[in-house]
């Protein structure tokens, strides 16, 4: 999981036909059965194209998945299931872009106490959540008001399956990887090689890195920004003007 843009507005037109579609699954007498069908037409619809472009695009370089980070994504994902509320199946917000193993692992499943709602990548700040520890682990962080991990950010993982042995391997290595290339270049800017500009410039570009964009985010974006070498960073770039990424 990572932060992500805001979600934008659809086209009018295409707004108009989710909000037709919804209204003939709600009146339908067996609304499961007309949301699946409805989805099934929508996906093979040129009106609905729009929509998945959106997704697409929100999902950022490499198009990898809204709650992993890991894989490439190809699945529509409705974050509260269609088959549980049918009525949302063709909802705006309701719909996610996730890979398949994602996908399958959540299948239909979504817990509806307070303490256990799946975290919404589209909807929620992941950081409130999850923290990315020093050997690139992404793990729960621990809720004063529980006096225990965040129960939300518990179940997410555990049904989504968050910390599968492959995705943490990868956090890893992109964080040793991330950690060089900021110690390199600090070096660098520092022996005059490498301008601010050029600073900048790099950050931008690991940003924009397919490869787990999870732990980028968490480091040059998120609270990651207050650990080393990524302090050191900043605060290089911060001196006489200040700077967002």
């Amino acid at each position: 999981m990572r932060q992500f843009p805001q979600r934008p507005a659809l086209p009018r037109d295409i707004t108009r036909k989710l909000s037709q579609e919804t209204k003939l699954i709600v009146n339908a007498v067996d609304k499961k059965a007309e949301a699946a069908r409805r989805y099934s037409n929508a996906r093979q619809s040129k009106w609905f194209k729009p929509a998945l472009k959106a997704l697409r695009r929100l999902s950022g370089p490499g198009e990898r998945c809204m709650f992993c980070s890991g894989s490439e994504s190809s699945d529509v994902e409705h974050y509260r299931p269609k088959a549980i509320f049918p009525e949302l199946a063709l909802g705006w917000e309701n719909l996610l872009w996730s890979c398949g193993i994602c996908n399958g692992a959540k299948s239909n499943q979504f817990p509806t106490g307070a303490d256990q709602v799946l975290i919404n990548p589209l909807g929620e700040n992941v950081w409130d959540f999850f923290f990315i520890d020093e050997f690139g682990q992404l793990t729960a962080r621990w809720s004063i008001q529980h006096n225990d991990q965040h129960p939300r950010a518990i179940s997410t993982m555990q049904i989504i399956k968050l910390d599968r042995q492959a995705l943490q391997e990868a956090r890893q290595q992109r964080l040793l990887d991330l950690q060089e290339r900021v110690k390199d270049s600090i070096s660098l800017f520092e022996s005059g090689k490498i301008s601010k500009v050029e600073l900048k410039s790099r950050v931008g570009r690991w940003l924009k890195n397919a490869f787990q964009p999870d732990v980028a985010d968490y480091f040059l974006n998120g609270p990651g920004r207050e650990d080393e070498p990524f302090a050191s960073l900043f605060t290089l770039l911060k001196r006489k003007r200040g700077y967002s990424p």
